[in-house]
């Protein structure tokens, strides 16, 4: 009988929950077929290591952790059509199975071998804050000139990144790949997959600060997207941040920045929203800082790919910034910008920046949720984060969760209206009565917290 899988195995999945259409399926065949001879795959349509995404004719592969195992799964990926599983351990079943011993291993080995059937450059993308925004933006600025393919979404785990690359073309131009870590040696891993040969790290901040103990830990980690790069490779310099400007790489290095002199050197208005970049301005149409460095960093691999400046603008300009990292969204007469997707400590404060320096004429309330992995100075970045908005002097804060209280605490002698709610429902309805008309409100918390609720809760 199959098993249901408790709620918190299902977090500790999250980023698991994958199936990718195999773009050169006969590829994926020889690839099968030389590593198994004895082995006939029968006709595919994709792979899945998640049988909740199975499609008719997919390909199962059930992955093993030390909390979990797929394999108890495969009745169910066969009600949906899978064609076959490809297993680890010996299991009954009247789906179509083939043993390939460890099947993450497996996983990494087809990849890898499918990965040297593409000829064309891939771009590593990595850091704390900003990697799918700057990811969605590179890829929106390249495909004015290029065939560009990309993870999807935020794949960029261990096995999503990797994963994606079955996705991918063998006619495109260039390749786009967001990588991701929750703890030492996971950048290592995936690069030597997918080998790329320009990567670029956007920032170093305490992002799952618990897996690492430390901030040069996570550096550290980071750092190996640069070390993985070839001799002939590029690697993208953000000058600005302390702990990537002094990173050694042993290929290319084009360097940007805000603040001081670099191959590619830009200035920020916060009033105007324009960022002027040796002497070009680029008009941003969100309000958060980070997209100006963004901006800057994509500018910069466009150049150095060939794109002219006109089409760069151009494309930047007309970005669309994914949902929940600062787009901005009208509900009646308020303004809601949407930074709701994840949190940490620097994003959380930059984000907080951001709003102070907005130009507005209306109250400037933010509605904070829990910053979560944080590890043991988790109580203290909270508290921190409380003093920070004191500093910034904002209207009020709404906060919601077990650790934003911390928040709250050390705002307590502030006149800045400040309530903690354990009660996301009950904070919608306060809110509700709270706000008037041409107010800005900025919504942050970690992925878990499910801020956008609150977002859905203001619509209605």
């Amino acid at each position: 009988m199959e098993k249901k899988i408790p709620i918190a195995i299902l977090i500790q999945l999250k980023d698991l929950i994958l199936r990718v259409d195999i773009a050169n399926k006969k590829c994926f065949a020889d690839i099968i077929f030389h590593m198994f001879p004895d082995f006939e795959l029968p006709e595919i349509t994709g792979l899945s290591i998640d049988s909740r995404n199975i499609k008719p004719g997919d390909i199962f592969l059930p992955l093993k952790g030390n909390s979990f195992n797929g394999h108890q799964f495969i009745p169910e990926a066969e009600s949906k059509g899978a064609s076959i599983a490809l297993i680890e351990d010996a299991i009954e079943t009247s789906l179509p199975t083939y043993r390939v011993g460890p099947t993450k291993t497996f996983l990494y080995d087809i990849i890898y071998k499918y990965r040297q059937k593409l000829n064309y450059p891939f771009i590593g993308i990595t850091g704390s804050n900003g990697k799918t925004t700057t990811k969605e933006l590179l890829s929106h600025v390249l495909s004015s000139k290029l065939d560009v393919v990309c993870t999807k979404g935020n794949y960029n785990s261990t096995t999503g990144a990797p994963l994606s690359v079955l996705d991918f073309n063998e006619n495109a131009d260039i390749a786009i790949i967001e990588i991701g870590a929750n703890k030492p040696g996971e950048i290592e891993m995936i690069c030597k997959i997918i080998k790329p040969e320009m990567g670029i790290i956007t920032n170093i901040s305490e992002a799952h600060l618990s897996n690492f103990g430390s901030i040069n830990e996570i550096a550290k980690t980071k750092s190996a997207l640069f070390t993985s790069l070839p001799p002939h490779g590029i690697a993208f310099i953000n000058l600005d941040d302390p702990l990537i400007s002094t990173m050694n790489v042993s290929c290319s290095r084009i360097e940007y920045s805000l603040n001081t002199t670099a191959d590619y050197q830009g200035e920020w208005n916060d009033t105007t929203k324009i960022l002027n970049l040796n002497g070009v301005l680029i008009r941003l149409k969100s309000y958060p800082k980070t997209m100006s460095i963004n901006s800057l960093a994509v500018y910069s691999i466009a150049s150095e790919l060939g794109c002219s400046t006109e089409s760069i603008i151009d494309q930047i300009q007309s970005f669309q910034i994914p949902n929940g990292r600062g787009d901005i969204i009208k509900v009646g007469n308020y303004t809601i910008i949407n930074d709701c997707y994840n949190a940490n400590y620097d994003s959380a404060k930059l984000g907080i920046n951001n709003l102070s320096e907005i130009p507005w004429s209306g109250r400037k309330i933010t509605i904070m949720g829990d910053m979560l992995e944080l590890g043991s100075k988790e109580k203290i970045y909270h508290k921190q984060l409380g003093y920070h908005l004191i500093k910034n002097k904002v209207d009020a804060v709404f906060a919601y969760g077990n650790l934003s209280k911390y928040t709250i605490e050390a705002m307590d002698g502030s006149n800045i209206f400040h309530k903690f709610y354990s009660d996301k429902n009950l904070l919608v309805d306060h809110l509700k009565e709270y706000l008037n008309e041409g107010d800005i409100i900025y919504i942050k918390g970690s992925r878990n917290m499910k801020m956008e609720d609150i977002i859905k809760g203001l619509e209605y």
